[in-house]
């Protein structure tokens, strides 16, 4: 059993430079995405996000980071790599100021990575259409109720999920739980399939954002208390180069 892994990339520090290394580490594919994003802040953090999977994808595998070809997973879009070796599952996430990719290198595991800034404010009119009643009653009970920043905390926890899952929008945020204390999955009404379980984190970075990771892998470790005891957090790009 490994621990999962978690790289982030503050976007302040990168200049001009450093985009221009990361761009053709791009395939052409890629690079047509990137040039259609009418922002230039939106085709940044897409170069970063990418550039960034690249080359730690190919530092962990010892592979050339351009010679990386990547695939979609499930009809939603979840990314997964060519050739990739036996339990080897990733996820990409990116938001105003950061970008991020979580790694799992477990056999039968299932990775989901969410960043936000913790500063965001997603209103408690979309909390209440969006999250489950467990979470609206847990939030009820804080001094700032569904309009503070333990929105941002759920947020991240539910998109991790459904992005380890792999299902995208086609799962209603409301069908599922999650507890902030652990964090823990409360309740999936059958979304995580029986043979998965589900372990949580939630991490406050120094760049002002929150990060979510969810694993999901094979059940019977539960039973026998070998979930990964923690999550294993990295910065930055010096050490890929």
């Amino acid at each position: 059993m490994t621990m999962p892994l978690l790289r982030t990339l503050p976007l302040s520090p990168l200049d001009d430079a450093a985009y221009a290394r990361l761009w053709p580490l791009l395939d052409e594919g890629e690079q047509a995405r990137a040039r259609r994003f009418v922002f230039e802040a939106n085709r940044r953090e897409y170069v970063a996000a990418h550039g960034l999977a690249r080359l730690w994808l190919g530092r962990l595998l010892g592979r050339p980071p351009a010679a990386l070809a990547f695939t979609p997973l499930t009809p939603q879009g979840k990314p997964g790599l060519v050739d990739a070796p036996a339990g080897l599952d990733f996820n990409l996430s990116h938001t105003d100021g950061l970008v991020a990719c979580a790694v799992t290198l477990d056999a039968g595991a299932r990775i989901g990575v969410d960043v936000e800034r913790r500063d965001r404010r997603i209103g408690a009119e979309l909390a209440t259409a969006m999250f489950a009643a467990e979470e609206l009653a847990w939030l009820d009970a804080r001094p700032a109720g569904r309009g503070g920043p333990d929105l941002v905390t759920f947020w991240t926890l539910k998109e991790a999920y459904i992005k380890a899952l792999g299902v995208g929008l086609s799962l209603p945020t409301d069908s599922f739980a999650m507890a902030p204390e652990g964090p823990a999955l409360v309740r999936h009404d059958g979304s995580l399939p029986s043979d998965l379980a589900c372990r949580l984190w939630v991490r406050d970075l120094p760049s002002g954002h929150t990060a979510a990771v969810a694993w999901l892998g094979p059940a019977w470790l539960e039973g026998e208390g070998q979930l990964p005891a923690d999550l294993v957090t990295e910065e930055g790009l010096a050490d890929l180069w």
